[in-house]
């Protein structure tokens, strides 16, 4: 199924708990409700995305965007992936304007969301905006509260100073992002997209321990010549494309092993259903198109390389190496 990629920015009206929905006035879902946004061009980022279609379709210039949700969902034909983004008008003199088909354009409090009907893939993180707790105006007020009472001292009692580490802090997965205007619970689903992302980019997609393993097995058996990422459909980790065997050593947790059943996340489920599908389609599809092409795909699980175990898959993978014929 084809994934279409999109970005909508959330804008919160200056000093209220209202955020700005747009009617969409053509096609077949013509007068639902959804958030400005849009598809990303080609090479453009969710961010640029977000400014460019907002400026096209309401006339206004958004700025201090910070990642919050992701919306995974299947509809008949396309599966949508959409980053969302809360927002702020970069003039907040600036008043929105239909510029793109749109049947109405409004400010609606964030507690009466669900009074209009939403595009059925916004259905998800509607209810998510709902749910959060409204404590920005009472976080912000206790913050700037500098005043003593008369139950309070002048004073504080002077405390022994701390005895500071040698150590740099580890940056924290807010800094450099401006959540100021943002309720307790809107930065904690800016930090948790933000740890999210933070995972995801540490993951090594090659010479990953698992891989190195096996590649030592392959060694030690006297199996030398293979290619690394092969140029053949899923770029198998190592390939003999002589003997037209391609091996994926695969990480449970990320492809959905099948044999020691991976943990599930318990926060933003759909999001990582959505993920560990198109994963786990893409390995299938890989695997097929190898088979038509006469190749013959090995797939090595994290959890078969365990000390226990690893003699045992291996001893079967340098088995069905060495039982394919070069090919000239």
């Amino acid at each position: 199924m084809k994934t279409v990629h999109v970005a909508a920015g959330i804008i919160r009206k200056d000093g209220s708990d209202e955020l700005l929905a747009v009617q969409r006035g053509y096609g077949d879902m013509q007068g639902l409700w959804e958030f400005p946004g849009g598809k990303l061009m080609r090479g453009e980022t969710p961010e640029g995305a977000v400014r460019r279609e907002l400026m096209e379709e309401l006339q206004v210039k958004v700025t201090n965007l910070r990642d919050f949700y992701t919306v995974e969902y299947d509809y008949p034909d396309f599966h949508l992936s959409m980053e969302c983004y809360y927002c702020s008008l970069a003039d907040e003199s600036d008043e929105p304007q239909k510029h793109d088909r749109q049947l109405d354009i409004r400010w609606i409090p964030r507690t009466s969301l669900a009074t209009v009907e939403w595009m059925p893939a916004d259905k998800g993180l509607i209810d998510a905006l709902i749910e959060l707790k409204e404590d920005r105006l009472e976080a912000n007020g206790a913050a700037n509260d500098t005043e003593t009472t008369a139950d309070e001292p002048a004073t504080k009692p002077k405390r022994k100073p701390k005895r500071h580490s040698k150590k740099r802090p580890k940056p924290g997965l807010l800094d450099g992002i401006d959540t100021s205007d943002l309720s307790a619970d809107e930065r904690e689903l800016v930090r948790r997209r933000a740890a999210i992302k933070k995972s995801m980019k540490g993951n090594k997609r090659a010479n990953t321990k698992p891989e190195l393993l096996v590649r030592q097995r392959l060694r030690a058996a006297g199996l030398t010549g293979y290619r690394l990422e092969w140029k053949v459909p899923g770029k198998p980790d190592i390939a003999f494309p002589g003997r037209k065997i391609a091996i994926f050593v695969n990480g449970c947790f990320w492809h959905r092993c099948p044999k020691c059943n991976p943990s599930q996340p318990k926060r933003n489920v759909e999001f990582w259903e959505a993920k560990f599908r198109r994963n786990v389609e893409r390995d299938c599809a890989a695997v097929a198109a190898l088979t038509q092409m006469g190749w013959t795909p090995i797939t090595i699980w994290e959890c078969e390389l365990k000390k226990d175990r690893i003699d045992a898959t291996m001893e079967k993978v340098i088995e069905q190496v060495r039982a394919a014929e070069p090919q000239r």
